[in-house]
């Protein structure tokens, strides 16, 4: 086993006998690269733990009082406001961890865990314990998802115009920071969310996250290509490239809908 991989069994070892015994758990399980068979030696525990809302916090006091007394805690991350609704999140740097390595705990109550367990977006949970026999993958609710992404899709086709038009104007205001800002944070930002739903549809809105797992070579370069080096002088030649790629992906997303 990898340095990362003992130091987590290590730290598991150490956390599940308190979050089993605890009577306000109700179940735990690991996600993240664990669940989809990606993890390698820079993978980080990434922990699930249900429980109810008002309850979040006694199980991170729980969780931080039992990893303080294995390694200290140099660094908490609590995120505000929440990602995604039934949750609460905290992030955990520890001494004497592997480089890279962090604990990502998530506190979801048992209506916001069943979005982490679509088998399509999240995996297979590992599952570490479970009170009530609800932790296990599911398959994704196609519908609904499909409609969310078509509700994306619909907004980046309507503020596509707007973000070349604003990278555009600072271009030619000669603000090069801002033209830069609204070029990454929206025009290349609005690309990568099309190559999702072109190449991993049940996946669109991972943003950045594992393109390299999830995106054809030739994709991957052209991406590259639009994203790294990119200086005033340049960017004007990347914008009509930027926008083929855009029609493109637009098209063959319809085309893909159509088919299905």
């Amino acid at each position: 086993m990898n340095e990362a991989t003992v130091f987590k069994q290590r730290l598991l070892n150490g956390l599940l006998p308190p979050l089993e015994a605890a009577g306000f758990v109700a179940g735990c399980w690991e996600g993240g690269a664990a669940a989809t068979g990606r993890a390698d030696e820079y993978s980080d525990l990434d922990l699930c733990v249900v429980a109810a809302a008002e309850r979040a916090p006694d199980v991170f006091a729980l969780l931080e009082a039992t990893l303080v007394t294995n390694t200290p805690i140099t660094h908490t991350w609590r995120v505000e406001p929440p990602p995604f609704p039934g949750m609460a999140q905290r992030f955990y740097f520890l001494a004497g961890a592997p480089r890279f390595f962090a604990v990502d705990c998530a506190v979801l109550t048992p209506e916001g865990a069943a979005q982490f367990l679509e088998r399509e977006r999240h995996g297979k949970p590992i599952v570490l314990f479970d009170r009530a026999g609800q932790i296990a993958a599911r398959p994704l609710d196609r519908a609904a998802h499909d409609a969310r992404m078509w509700r994306r899709f619909e907004q980046i086709r309507a503020s596509w115009p707007v973000y070349r038009m604003l990278v555009d104007k600072e271009l030619t205001r000669g603000r090069h920071l801002d033209a830069f800002g609204f070029y990454v944070g929206g025009v290349l930002r609005l690309l990568v969310e099309l190559t999702g739903m072109r190449f991993r549809p049940d996946r669109f809105d991972y943003g950045w996250r594992y393109l390299h797992h999830d995106l054809p070579s030739d994709v991957q370069a052209e991406l590259r290509s639009l994203a790294w080096g990119v200086t005033p002088e340049l960017l004007p030649d990347l914008l009509p490239r930027i926008d083929t790629l855009a029609t493109r992906l637009t098209a063959e997303i319809e085309a893909a809908s159509r088919a299905h």
